[in-house]
């Protein structure tokens, strides 16, 4: 195999991969749209929640203060 054909071969294998970055990166702001999508509707569903839990006269517990997760091996 000359040199010629190693350098093409490897070019090729670089467009390969780009094609597949390309779709991995759609994919992944399809996700991410997606995601954005969810934590909106979560948000309106805490704050119904919220707001009707105040109008029965519930009160909400107190949030417990934030403790990140522990890092495994710690």
């Amino acid at each position: 195999m000359g040199w010629a054909e190693k350098a093409f071969d490897a070019f090729r294998d670089v467009l390969r991969l780009q094609d597949k970055v390309q779709s991995l990166s759609t994919r992944v702001e399809a996700q991410q749209s997606k995601i954005e999508s969810l934590n909106l509707d979560v948000a309106q569903l805490k704050m119904a929640v919220t707001i009707l839990l105040g109008q029965s006269g519930v009160r909400m517990p107190p949030k417990p203060p934030f403790e990140p997760p522990s890092l495994p091996g710690r």
